[in-house]
């Protein structure tokens, strides 16, 4: 093995002498084993003809681009900055790729070349873009922990009504389970519906639009199922990340429309979108109203982070083709949004004989 990675490394030197030997002999004029920068860069703008295709011409000049004009190198040096362009090449090539392949999942066909240059543009790894990974990971963990607390794994079930993060409608004063019920799950089917459509989804949505607008519409559909629930639901419980995936759907769902012509396989997404919506909302009113008074989890998360995906989605998500009436309905919908926050929010906090008395232990010893 290491005679063969040994024979390799003499394969790829003898080539790159071959080569660029010449190149660098080009500019070391006086024979003096040594070229000044200031020659090389003055090259790379008057032709091309002296480099390969597998190496970028940009890639050389951002290497070169911070460095002293008169500052020297021999030939080993300027091998090494030939090696790290034909690397850098190659990785800008399989980002490309990527980004080209997220752009079809969730952009219209005239708007993916622009899509494409201005990520690639802006892409810098730093940092990458795991916001909806990081989410499903801690969903997938905290599912697992109280399976193995509670003993339990089902199609429905375990439920921890005691968890800390569920929102608990005797609870409400402890604010952050407003947030945090996203990452309890009422069983596997609850969990994997959302992983399929989060992952599926968010992860090319977030390729093309950043990981913070996708993680804001993700977090504000979260938010806004639970405030939701708190209004049209005052005493259910509330778990799963609905909310969040339902305004990414709705965000997407809102693109494709509004694109209809141009988006690929526009049939075959709404029909697929449909269909899960239809068959999860139609288990979560079902579970919401047949099962047992204990075992209710409420549904109002969907439609509140369906409608937000919409309301925010228009102000949040790239559009690098903005029409007018499209800048009027993103600030309509941004004030549609603002309104019902802040009508939801002061209902709770000065509503208290709409909600369960967290004092009376005889009306919240369910919620315990």
């Amino acid at each position: 093995m290491s005679t063969s990675k040994s024979n390799s490394h003499q394969q790829m030197a003898i080539q790159m002498d071959r080569a660029w030997k010449p190149v660098f002999d080009r500019f070391d004029r006086h024979r003096t084993g040594q070229i000044r920068l200031g020659d090389f860069k003055r090259i790379l703008h008057e032709s091309n003809n002296h480099f390969s295709e597998d190496v970028s011409i940009d890639v050389l000049e951002s290497l070169l681009q911070n460095e002293n004009d008169d500052r020297l190198i021999d030939y080993q040096q300027f091998l090494n900055l030939i090696y790290n362009s034909r690397l850098d090449t190659q990785i800008q090539s399989r980002l490309h790729r990527l980004v080209r392949y997220a752009a079809m999942a969730v952009v219209p066909k005239s708007q993916r070349q622009s899509v494409i240059r201005k990520y690639l543009d802006e892409y810098n790894c730093m940092p990458p873009p795991i916001f909806i990974l990081t989410i499903s990971i801690i969903e997938i963990a905290i599912f697992i922990y109280y399976c193995v607390i509670l003993g339990e794994v089902s199609t429905s079930g375990p439920v921890p009504w005691k968890s800390i993060l569920i929102y608990n409608p005797c609870r409400r004063y402890e604010v952050w389970r407003f947030f945090t019920y996203m990452f309890i799950h009422a069983g596997f089917y609850h969990l994997f519906s959302n992983l399929l459509i989060q992952l599926v989804l968010g992860i090319p949505l977030e390729m093309v639009h950043k990981w913070w607008r996708i993680g804001i519409v993700y977090i504000t559909g979260v938010i806004a199922g639970s405030l939701a629930s708190s209004l049209s639901d005052p005493h259910t419980f509330l778990a799963g990340a609905s909310g969040g995936v339902y305004a990414l759907l709705a965000a997407h769902l809102a693109n494709v429309v509004m694109n209809w012509e141009e988006m690929d396989f526009n049939w075959a997404r709404l029909l697929t979108i449909i269909i899960f919506v239809s068959t999860d909302i139609s288990v979560a009113v079902y579970d919401r109203y047949k099962t047992s008074q204990r075992n209710r989890v409420s549904y109002s998360a969907h439609l509140a982070g369906s409608l937000v995906g919409l309301f925010v989605g228009f102000n949040v998500l790239r559009n690098l083709k903005a029409k007018r009436w499209e800048l009027i309905l993103a600030w309509f919908s941004l004030l549609v949004y603002i309104i019902f926050m802040t009508v939801a929010i002061l209902f709770n906090i000065f509503y208290d004989d709409y909600y369960y008395n967290p004092n009376d232990p005889e009306v919240c010893k369910q919620a315990y």
